[in-house]
């Protein structure tokens, strides 16, 4: 699965496949979308996508679909990447469905490959180029680390990982997955949601200077993350 295609997260799955819910607990196999298979997903007109164009989607169960990760932190580790193909762009509803706001378009795709999200990121090699924490500007022309501003922080260990989620103050909201040691901090995953876009970047690159700083700091503020529910989800 190629790191190089640009890689997006649904606002949410489209909730059409005949299961229940509400039930007391849910199949994973059940649930993920199937290799070879066509499903939907509904995003942000924002993300801007192309009819044949293919992408990576991040895939979450049901409860951190709905969300997020920070409600529900070991479902990361159920958490699935697919490579998908965009095959048609579906019309919404006159009157807006319920919980389901104008902005939103849905896209039907193929699967072409899924796996585990865990997986794919501690398989990729060291690339120190794969991606740069994003940098915001202040009033004096500065740039800062956008991880400097961090609010709200807070963390949890999933399989060995460290999960690490904050907002930046004003309308941001940072992810990151990483390898914690005392020696240096191995990124696997950065996430940045604001106004201007969603960026999410896949690959393993050591965080070294302003940025390992400006992680550590958010970590020692971090508060602990439970789960918010009790587990639900069956192999």
């Amino acid at each position: 699965m190629p790191a190089t295609l640009r890689t997006l997260a649904p606002l949410f799955w489209s909730p059409d496949l005949g299961i229940d819910y509400g039930a007391p607990s849910l199949s994973l196999a059940q649930l993920l979308p199937k290799v070879g298979q066509p499903a939907s997903a509904y995003f942000e007109r924002q993300d801007y996508i192309q009819l044949g164009e293919t992408l990576q989607l991040i895939w979450c169960p049901p409860l951190s679909d709905l969300n997020g990760w920070s409600e529900q932190p070991s479902e990361i580790a159920h958490s699935q990447l697919l490579q998908v193909q965009i095959s048609a762009a579906q019309a919404m509803p006159e009157a807006p469905l319920h919980g389901v706001h104008q902005g939103l378009q849905r896209y039907r795709f193929q699967v072409l490959s899924c796996t585990p999200l865990l997986v794919f990121l501690q398989a990729q090699p060291l690339a120190p180029e794969a991606w740069q924490l994003a940098r915001v500007g202040d009033q004096h022309g500065h740039s800062r680390v956008n991880w400097d501003r961090a609010r709200g922080c807070g963390r949890a260990q999933v399989q060995g990982l460290t999960y690490l989620v904050a907002s930046d103050g004003h309308e941001g909201y940072m992810e990151m997955l990483f390898e914690e040691s005392e020696q240096q901090l191995v990124g696997l995953l950065s996430v940045y949601l604001s106004p201007s876009g969603n960026d999410y970047h896949l690959g393993r690159r050591v965080l070294e200077g302003d940025e390992q700083r400006a992680i550590r700091q958010a970590l020692a503020h971090a508060e602990p993350l439970r789960d918010s529910q009790d587990a639900y989800l069956e192999r």
